[in-house]
């Protein structure tokens, strides 16, 4: 049918399926792509007039819908007042609305999407947290999904969202429990925009193998299609962002080091590998099937039920960098964070694969996601390559007072697997070149030593460290978001 992009060349890093044809990115697509290259000028250009009309028109309809019904109640919100505080059981939100400050490099995403409502999930975790905090930076209006009051309350008490006081521009719905059918059907009403970062991680906890299946892959599949099937019914959403994971596109062997991988054959955006189901070896072969098994399963979705929106698919490495979840040294020694921290107070482990990304850099790629000359239904790596243990040498030559004190040591070591990978498209695609892995280092110490010293002048006390090298546990086996 002419309405519906043919697939494209396999060579070409675009979207694999059709979207409606009134969206603008789909006819820039067209365009690229040739489509009405066999179509008469004349009927190529009424086409394309005929197509931006619409696509204004539907546009203004969306804004009058959302200036109207955006931030309303629904029949069952109840409403309470805490301390000029808004609280709701499906939405929450500031009564202040003092406008956040920009960064410059998302000034014109603001000016383009400043009345959007996103529904962003996981935001209460380390991903989650810097990209909400750039979405509200931006000038988007969000929904955050959390599991409970509790977790509302937290990420409001984080001085970066009470810096930027958001006001009615942050919102909050309730979802306990993320692969109970219909869990997201409530939470999208009126949203344009979906950043899926919720999934299970691997961490220190230990998950027994025989609820492997349970912890890691039901939530991550069913959490997911539960989101892409509110976005289809509601009709509003135009762009859904999924967080996975490089580990989708990597053999779990070749992550383990077990597998050498050919430098000639780098990681690619359009690798895909097959769902081995369990039992598995340990926490992080759970959650790397999981993140298989939870892009398998979208893409298919997306491939059968072909619906008015397209998603993008972003696949972080190692994300390392400040946590603002993180408010003790033992908070910050969680998550893939803890590695750097680990090697740097002593300990000896690994192999680890030398994919790394700074936090940042995956909270930008994720707001940029949204604009829609981004190719959808696109997978893009986030990653570099890094040596582990050149964490030794930063260390010691950014933080010599801390070493000196014995609050960073020299003695750990983390071996490093190589894994070749291919950005090239990401970096195409988003214009940035990733921060480096001595930057990313800064930031993980500069918290820790920050936490560890609360008070006082900066590094300048001796004694021992108050997370013992003894005590130190690598909490994370999994690239995690």
């Amino acid at each position: 049918m002419w309405w519906r992009r043919p697939p494209l060349n396999p060579s070409t890093p675009r979207s694999r399926t059709g979207c409606p044809a009134w969206r603008p990115h789909t006819l820039l697509a067209r365009l690229r792509g040739g489509f009405l290259s066999h179509i008469s000028l004349e009927t190529t250009l009424l086409v394309c007039v005929l197509e931006i009309q619409t696509s204004i028109c539907i546009s203004h309809t969306l804004l009058s819908r959302s200036s109207k019904k955006e931030f309303t109640p629904n029949h069952n919100t109840i409403t309470t007042r805490h301390n000029n505080t808004s609280i709701g059981t499906t939405h929450r939100s500031t009564t202040q609305t003092t406008p956040a400050t920009l960064t410059p490099h998302l000034t014109t995403l603001r000016m383009r999407f400043s009345r959007d409502l996103v529904l962003i999930t996981g935001a209460t975790g380390h991903v989650g947290s810097c990209t909400l905090l750039h979405l509200l930076e931006s000038g988007y209006h969000v929904r955050a999904a959390v599991r409970s009051e509790a977790k509302i309350a937290a990420v409001l008490s984080r001085p970066q969202i009470r810096a930027l006081n958001p006001g009615a521009r942050l919102t909050f719905t309730i979802v306990p429990d993320i692969s109970t059918p219909g869990a997201y059907d409530h939470a999208v009403d009126g949203v344009t925009h979906i950043i899926h970062i919720a999934s299970p991680l691997a961490t220190g906890d230990s998950v027994p193998a025989d609820r492997h299946d349970e912890f890691f892959i039901r939530p991550a599949v069913q959490g997911t299609l539960n989101l892409l099937e509110a976005a289809n019914m509601v009709g509003t959403v135009r762009r859904v962002v999924i967080t996975s994971s490089i580990v989708a596109l990597v053999p779990y062997n070749e992550m383990e080091g077990i597998t050498k991988r050919s430098p000639l054959k780098p990681v690619s955006p359009n690798d895909r590998i097959p769902f081995v189901p369990g039992p598995y070896k340990d926490t992080f072969a759970a959650y790397a099937a999981s993140k298989v098994a939870s892009l398998h399963h979208a893409e298919a979705w997306m491939a059968r039920e072909r619906p008015a929106f397209d998603a993008v698919y972003l696949h972080p490495g190692f994300v390392l960098g400040r946590n603002d979840t993180a408010t003790t040294p033992g908070q910050a020694m969680q998550g893939t964070n803890s590695v750097v921290l680990a090697l740097l107070l002593g300990k000896r482990f690994g192999p680890y694969a030398g994919t790394t990304v700074y936090a940042e850099d995956v909270a930008r790629a994720h707001i940029m996601s949204l604009d829609p000359s981004v190719f959808g239904n696109q997978s893009y790596i986030l990653s570099q390559s890094s040596r582990w243990n050149d964490a030794r040498e930063i260390a010691r030559r950014c933080f010599p007072e801390a070493i000196k004190n014995k609050m960073l040591v020299m003695g750990g070591s983390v071996r490093t697997t190589h894994l070749p990978v291919d950005t090239s498209l990401t970096e195409e695609t988003f214009g940035f070149k990733f921060t480096s892995y001595e930057e990313q280092v800064k930031s993980i110490c500069s918290q820790f030593l920050e936490l560890r010293l609360p008070r006082g002048p900066r590094f300048n006390i001796g004694g021992e460290v108050s997370v013992k090298q003894r005590d130190v546990f690598v909490s994370v086996r999994a690239i995690t978001c």
